[in-house]
């Protein structure tokens, strides 16, 4: 039982090496044992764990004899262990090919081979063998290989799933880190935020803002997504609110990912002043009034740099400006007592 419970334990695939090397001998008494783990999508060979076995004997049974071991096909075909002794006697394991090619180089007489099976199917095998003619592999012995088996298979699996669910997280997180949508990523067990680079640029312009966040991120008495406001002060003495939704990015809730917008208390657009120009260029226009260079602009709303550059000159000529600052107070309604914010670099 502490030998299944330090398999179920291993914290990797190495980890459940060194843990089935070191205890496999301890809880069945064989002179060389093993497993090897495949992709059950593809077949191919992922890991092969020997004991008291020659590197010229897994070479040459992996090329010339496994396609051809009635052991091993038997196993997989009743997806049961098999026992050489069990499918032929000794006289007609000696005369076969498999012995003559691989199992031949270290006399093994007895073979057992246990499938592993995973959530996607046989996943691997353990397998265990003795050169003494006089030894034999019990049913009882062969039972306790099986269970042995189905823990290895278990944790295999978690711990599988374990990496493919960190790696799709760490490909998110980068992805997250380039777009140009504020976003916060927290984890439980680290004590430092997450914050991609356009988040980093909205909080530049917010007074005591690290404090702010951790108050906007601090979760609910219930479980699943959840948002918060604040009212901020700008560094330019303007004022605003800041708004946070959070949800969890696992059924576990050990994490929270969080997209940030920040509403200026400033004057509106007049109205009627976007009657001229089409929806596009009228975004396009809400965006300089905003103080967006043509770059940002362009990553806001999937266009290329040159595409928002010549929306830009059609609004300047259909409104009569020539800068930005011209367009800013148009728009706003200003003459000349504000003036634009002038655009990020």
């Amino acid at each position: 039982m502490r030998f299944v419970g330090s398999l179920s334990a291993a914290a990797s695939l190495d980890d459940l090496q060194r843990t089935f090397v070191a205890g496999f001998p301890r809880v069945l008494d064989a002179q060389m044992y093993g497993y090897d783990l495949v992709d059950p999508r593809t077949g191919r060979a992922e890991r092969s764990v020997t004991v008291n076995v020659s590197d010229a004997f897994v070479a040459r049974y992996e090329d010339e004899a496994r396609a051809i071991d009635p052991v091993l096909a038997h196993a997989l075909d009743t997806g049961r262990p098999a026992y050489n002794l069990a499918l032929m006697s000794p006289q007609e394991w000696e005369e076969s090919a498999v012995y003559r090619r691989a199992y031949g180089m270290h006399r093994i007489r007895h073979v057992v081979e246990v499938p592993v099976f995973g959530a996607d199917g046989v996943i691997g095998g353990l397998h265990f063998a003795e050169t003494d003619p006089e030894r034999d592999f019990c049913p009882p012995q062969i039972a306790l290989a099986e269970a042995v088996a189905e823990v290895l298979g278990d944790t295999i699996d978690a711990l599988r799933t374990r990496d493919r669910v960190e790696r799709e997280r760490d490909e998110a997180l980068a992805a997250l880190d380039l777009t140009a949508t504020p976003v916060v990523t927290s984890e439980r067990d680290a004590p430092d935020l997450r914050i991609n680079a356009a988040a980093r640029r909205l909080l530049a312009d917010v007074v005591d803002a690290e404090d702010l966040l951790y108050r906007l991120l601090a979760r609910p008495a219930s479980d699943g997504a959840f948002s918060r406001r604040a009212e901020i002060e700008l560094v330019t003495g303007e004022v605003g609110v800041l708004h946070a939704a959070s949800t969890p990015w696992a059924n576990d809730q050990s994490g929270l990912v969080t997209v940030l917008e920040l509403l200026r208390d400033e004057p509106g657009i007049a109205p009627g002043a976007l009657a001229a120009l089409t929806p596009r260029e009228g975004e396009v226009a809400v965006l300089i009034v905003d103080g967006l260079a043509d770059r940002e602009i362009a990553e806001r709303l999937f266009l290329s740099h040159y595409t928002v550059s010549q929306y830009v000159k059609r609004i300047y000529r259909k409104l009569g400006v020539d800068s930005r600052v011209a367009l800013t107070r148009l728009l706003l309604g200003v003459r000349g007592s504000r003036a634009a914010r002038p655009p990020r670099a």
